[in-house]
């Protein structure tokens, strides 16, 4: 769906733009909140910026726009949750800490790239897509994927060298992308 169109549907209250929109973002914006926050709270506070989302869709002209507002609402959401469960355990053990601001961008940093990267290997044949899954994602030994895949170890080695050619071509616009793929080599 072109960004013009989906953002006129969108305005206009289009279920189907918003749910273009939300697989977009959800993922990402979930796994930046989850940094921060419990998992549990993470979604609940993403599906609440998603909600002040469609309520204020006649504010945005783009989807920079609502991605940043997506990050934004749920970062000062998640910064809210965190003070007050701060809050509480301070009234429970006398301790209180705020989160850490570089880890907050650290961590929205490494959603927006591995989504990237998730993305690019998404474009990989299945088979390369599965050895790439297993090895780098389950963190399975070439043997291990091997067995699992009911495949020789040569060809899991020879799999991986080919899908890493494949991801730095698709990622060699993206340089911290390209770098986070390298250091896992």
């Amino acid at each position: 769906m072109p960004e013009a169109i989906s953002m006129v549907a969108f305005q206009n209250g289009d279920k189907e733009a918003f749910n273009h929109i939300f697989n977009m973002f959800y993922k990402r914006v979930c796994f930046f909140a989850a940094g921060i926050v419990n998992e549990d709270a993470a979604e609940d506070l993403v599906q609440d910026a998603f909600v002040k989302l469609w309520e204020r869709r006649l504010s945005f002209d783009s989807l920079n726009s609502i991605k940043a507002f997506l990050y934004l609402t749920t970062k000062n959401s998640c910064i809210n949750t965190y003070k007050h469960q701060k809050v509480v355990e301070k009234f429970e053990s006398h301790q209180t800490e705020g989160p850490d601001e570089p880890n907050i961008i650290y961590r929205l940093i490494e959603a927006e790239v591995l989504d990237e990267v998730q993305q690019a290997v998404q474009q990989l044949p299945q088979s390369y897509r599965k050895v790439i899954y297993l090895s780098y994602f389950q963190g399975l030994s070439n043997q291990e994927t091997a067995d699992y895949l009911n495949v020789s170890i040569n060809t899991v080695k020879t799999q991986k060298v080919r899908s890493l050619r494949i991801l730095r071509e698709i990622l060699k616009h993206s340089p911290t992308a390209l770098l986070l793929l390298i250091h896992k080599v």
